[in-house]
């Protein structure tokens, strides 16, 4: 048995990646790995952001990597792996240089929709229940995909979970999501929402950089409303993308389980002030995207019609 190449979801958080990698991934032919994260900082497990490049690809890294997915697709009776991990939106090339055969998907949603998410997981995540099977099978997971060496850089984020969960048994997080290079002055100076944005900013620019880069028969952009609204033409092009054939029973199942649903919860749920903090961060981006600003009767509760991008 070969290593097939894998197929690469990369997003901001919150942006659609858990969706997109869960239905793809039960294709036939293809199984899915929901973010391996410890496996994809080998070799830099201990710098303080989540950026890393092609020259971070050693290559003992890059066999060590490659060795795992091996490992999981062999796990998984030879089905080709569907990976995402939001962090590698921030590794493209690091990306690259392990998989050059791989396939990307970069998939994005208005940044607004994505504040919504994000700030509601800063204030309701609570991290992994780790005294139960399912808890300890996913640490040990992560301990032999991670070098034994670079196990005490985990040590004291692993120590902050558990007293959050079972001393304080508060939920919510000082940081979610990925973390750009300044990040630690960023918590200290910034609200909640201001740094959601940030992180959606980063991640979605920072990508687009780094595929202009990529072949374009190797990487696919896609849009979450795009898809979501007409996942039947979204995820035939997409399985196209991959050389995957589908069939009709797949496609019936992509229809039972995407759906617009979410699109406008944004308008619905912001908590007021929430997005007049975010705008002056994100609101560029969305112009540049082609998000349209909403009118004076589509504002969310709180939000005044003086912050207009």
């Amino acid at each position: 048995m070969t290593l097939q190449p894998p197929i690469i979801i990369v997003g901001a958080t919150r942006s659609g990646t858990t969706m997109l990698m869960r239905v793809l991934g039960s294709a036939p032919g293809l199984c899915f790995w929901h973010e391996p994260q410890t496996l994809w900082r080998v070799g830099h497990a201990y710098r303080d952001h989540d950026c890393a490049g092609a020259a971070d690809a050693r290559p003992w890294v890059r066999r060590w990597i490659r060795r795992q997915f091996f490992k999981y697709q062999e796990h998984h009776g030879g089905l080709r792996v569907v990976e995402k991990s939001p962090t590698n939106v921030l590794r493209i090339p690091f990306v690259r240089k392990i998989f050059p055969e791989a396939r990307i998907i970069h998939i994005y949603r208005d940044g607004r929709a994505n504040l919504r998410s994000q700030v509601e997981q800063y204030h309701t995540f609570a991290g992994y229940k780790v005294i139960n099977r399912e808890g300890g099978r996913h640490i040990l997971h992560r301990l032999e995909e991670t070098p034994f060496w670079e196990w005490p850089a985990y040590m004291p984020r692993a120590a902050a979970g558990l007293v959050r969960r079972y001393v304080t048994r508060r939920p919510g997080v000082r940081w979610f999501g990925v973390k750009y290079p300044g990040w630690r002055h960023d918590l200290r100076t910034m609200t909640t929402a201001q740094i959601a944005a940030k992180q959606w900013v980063i991640s979605v620019e920072t990508a687009m950089r780094d595929l202009a880069e990529v072949p374009p028969e190797q990487w696919l952009g896609l849009v979450y409303r795009d898809v979501v609204t007409d996942p039947d033409h979204w995820f035939r092009k997409i399985a196209e993308f991959c050389g995957v054939e589908i069939n009709e029973e797949y496609m019936k199942a992509v229809r039972a389980e995407v759906h617009p649903n979410s699109l406008e919860r944004w308008k619905r749920e912001l908590e007021p002030g929430v997005l007049d903090e975010a705008l002056p961060i994100m609101g560029p981006l969305l112009d540049r995207l082609g998000y349209a600003p909403l009118e004076p009767d589509e504002e969310p509760a709180g939000v005044g019609t003086g912050t207009a991008r």
